[in-house]
This record gives structure tokens, sequence and C-alpha cells, in this order.
């Protein structure tokens, strides 16, 4: 009986090994994924972070018994029975010929109709363009074709695949696998890499806690500025030069952005602009309560005033703002009325939530929530960009009006993050979780 079981047991496990190998260990595809027209590549090992999911199960089953599936399990479902997931996906770009598109690689579909109603029911509008059918939400598009499918990702509303949407079923030159912008994607063991023909790579991992993206970046949307120093004590920091020509930049400044600023601050985007270099560093520094007394009056029915004093509790911000500016910015904010002087003391009025004082040199104006603000101090070495935020400290006292959702559940798991952008176009982003026991992606799938 005991050998029968351990034949038994033998087999499930050599089964298990099979079935393991075929899927996890088949290497991933590579010919004919990519047009020969791309200059950027993205590409998603699925079986990789597939089996972080499956370690993840085996390890915390007790998890995964009250699973519930983001929209019905009827639906997810039937989405995996309408495509067929590949090992690994590719998304491509060319920023003259694909308008601002990122595509991915064909996917294969099993149920083209099927696949048509959910989309439709998951809110996706159709259209046709000829014989390939269009579903659209938001940015987001996806062309159907013959059971082929091709996810596209606008960068800006007001791109469109109309010019070469039949282009992308007809394609028939790929990159081969000793093309130079392959090479090092087909290297990698990550559960994301990115690649492109200017040589810059990078690579993104899901580790035990931590999100990780390293790699060489070069790009001139940062410029290269002073590295200054911050307290390890801070909550959140950021330190960069925006190149203001660039166009990732200049989509930002659309005019219903202006309005929205000018709203806001009654300044003019254009006029801060034009005499701003594009440096600047943010550093908050604390979050404080305290409490303000406000005093009011009433009268009673004889006409005595009377006196109200209540408490109001405060949560305040301690932070230093620096820009680099041109000497005409203090002139312009002042005839704005956005700097002003109150009893002697000159306030930054632009930005009414909080009391803010204002600190203009010949070339930098300086804001802080103290008066005695004393600058930053700048380090020889210099940098693109470095930033930081504690989010588990800032949410355990988050300002009233938050930049961050502080009732979204996921913002929950993090403990912090930080970018940090070299000179030499070395980059490093990090995302890292308070639970470093389970991999960061299974704890978002399955908190």
């Amino acid at each position: 009986m005991k050998k029968r079981l351990a034949f038994i047991f033998l087999g499930i496990l050599i089964l298990f090994s099979v079935v393991y190998l075929l899927r996890y260990k088949r290497a991933l595809v590579f010919e004919d994924m990519v047009p020969n027209s791309a200059t950027e590549i993205i590409n998603v090992n699925l079986r990789q972070i597939e089996h972080h999911i499956l370690v993840d199960v085996i390890k915390n089953p007790l998890k995964y018994i009250d699973f519930k599936f983001p929209t019905t399990e009827k639906d997810s479902l039937l989405l995996k029975k309408t495509i067929s997931i590949p090992r690994n996906i590719f998304f491509y770009t060319n920023d003259k010929k694909f308008n601002d598109i990122w595509l991915s690689s064909i996917i294969k579909v099993k149920k083209q109709d099927m696949l048509s109603d959910y989309l439709i029911r998951d809110g996706f509008v159709k259209s046709n363009e000829e014989d390939i059918m269009l579903f659209h939400k938001h940015n987001l598009v996806l062309a159907m074709k013959d059971k082929r499918l091709v996810v596209a990702f606008k960068k800006s509303n007001q791109a469109t695949l109309r010019a070469f949407v039949k282009e992308i079923f007809e394609e028939n030159t790929f990159l081969s696998i000793t093309s130079e912008v392959l090479k090092p994607v087909i290297a990698s063991k990550s559960d994301i890499s990115y690649a492109t023909l200017t040589s810059n790579f990078l690579e993104a991992n899901f580790k035990n806690g931590l999100f990780e993206v390293l790699g060489t970046l070069n790009s001139d949307l940062f410029l290269v500025s002073k590295n200054r120093d911050f307290s390890e004590k801070s909550l959140g920091y950021i330190n960069t030069k925006i190149n203001k020509e660039h166009k990732l930049f200049q989509l930002l400044i659309t005019e219903e952005n202006k309005r929205k600023f000018n709203d806001f601050t009654k300044l003019s985007l254009d006029s801060i602009i034009c005499r701003w270099s594009g440096s600047f560093a943010f550093n908050l520094k604390s979050i404080q309560r305290k409490t303000d007394t406000i005093i009011t009056y009433e009268y009673d029915d004889d006409f005595n005033k009377i006196e109200k004093v209540a408490e109001q509790e405060l949560t305040v911000p301690a932070i230093d703002i620096s820009f680099d500016v041109d000497i005409k910015l203090f002139d312009y904010l002042s005839k704005e009325n956005a700097i002003q002087i109150v009893e002697k003391d000159t306030l930054f009025a632009s930005i009414p939530l909080y009391k803010l004082y204002a600190k203009p040199t010949a070339s930098t104006l300086n804001i802080s929530s103290q008066a005695d603000f004393s600058g930053f101090s700048v380090k020889e070495n210099k940098i693109k960009l470095k930033a930081y935020l504690n989010i588990e400290e800032y949410l355990q006292k988050p300002l009233e009006f938050s930049f961050l959702p502080t009732k979204n559940g996921y913002w929950q798991l993090i403990k912090d993050t930080s970018i940090k952008y070299a000179a030499n176009d070395k980059l490093s982003v990090k995302v890292v979780l308070k639970n470093r026991e389970r991999n960061f992606i299974t704890q978002f799938v399955k908190p």
C-alpha cells in the first residue's frame, strides 16, 4: 500500500514537473513580433509574472480562498476564453510613423464575436475601418481583424490609428533576433525590459516587497542641474530641471491647464514659465498639527456684542520650495498681488490654503512655510532628477487637501518610493512595500 501511494505521489510530482517545465521554462518568442520600423520596444514576460503569482498562491493559499475577480467571475473567465494569452507580449512605437501611439504585438483571438460583446459591455465604443473593428475607451484602442488583435495606447487624445491601421495587420518585415535593439531584450531575464535604437535600456522587476526599474535612459526631458541636499527625515522631496522645450512638457501646457492654473492662482502660466529656468526644488519636511483660535462675534436680544472663541485643529505642511528664475518674475508676482507685504512679512498669497513666506533673490524665488527660510545646501555633484516620498508616514497624517487618494487601499500597501536619475543617464526607480515577504505584484492582485 505504501509503495502504491509512493508511486502515485511520484507520478503526480512528475506530471506537475512536466507541466511546470512546459509552461514556465519554454523560451520566449522574439521572431516575427516587432516591425522593422519600431524605434522603441517593451517586452513583457507574461509567463514570469504569472509564475510570481503561482508561487504566491502556493505559499499563501489562505489569501486566495475568498478571491474575487475585479469584475464578475463569469466575465473574467469569458475574457480568457476569447484570447490566447502569449508567453510574452511586445509593445513598440515610432514617434514619427505611429503618431504618439504604442502598439502591441499581435494577440491571437479564439472567439471574435464573444470578445466583441465583452468589450462593448465593458464600455468600449465600437467603430469600423473597412474590414477592421476598432474598440475605443479613453486612450486605449483595440484593433481586431481575422481573429488577430492589437492593443494600442495613445499618448494624447489627438493621436489616431487611421493612417496606418491597415499596415498593422499587413506587416511582413520584422526585427531579426540579431538586431541591435532586440539583443539586450533577448538576453534579459527581467519581468519587463525596454530598449531603443539609441542604446537606451531599462529592466523592471517585481520582487518581494519591491518594484524596481534600473538602467540607462538618454532623455533631455530633464537637464543636469544643482544637486540639493535634503534631510533623511524629510517626508518627501523633488529636485530637477525640466527642459521647457521638450515635447512632453509642452503637452502639459494646454489651454485647459492654463485656465485651471489661472482660476486657482489668478496668475498667467505663460508669464511665469517665460521667466523660469525650469529648475526647482521642493522639500516636504514634515506635516504639523496646530490649534488655531477663531474669534467671532454675536449680538444678544439687547444688541450687546458677545465674543465667542473657538479652537480649530489644522494640519499644515512644513515646506521649502525654490525656483531658479529671472528677477522680473518677482516684479510680475508683486504687480499681480501674488506677493504681498503684510505686517512686515513678505507673503506668497496666490496659494491661500496655507500661510507661505516669499524670499526672492537675484536668481531664485524661495517660498517657505517658515519665515526663516535658509535655502538648500548644494553638493558638487550634479543630477537630472531625484525624488522621494515616504507614503506610509504621510498617510498617517495627510494634509486636508491631500495630493494622494487617502482612501485608496492600494496606497496603504506602500512604504516609500524614490527616483534617482544621474547626469550620466543612469536611472533607478523603486517602490517599496511595507510587507517585504510577498512579491510586489501579488500584493496588488490579492492584498
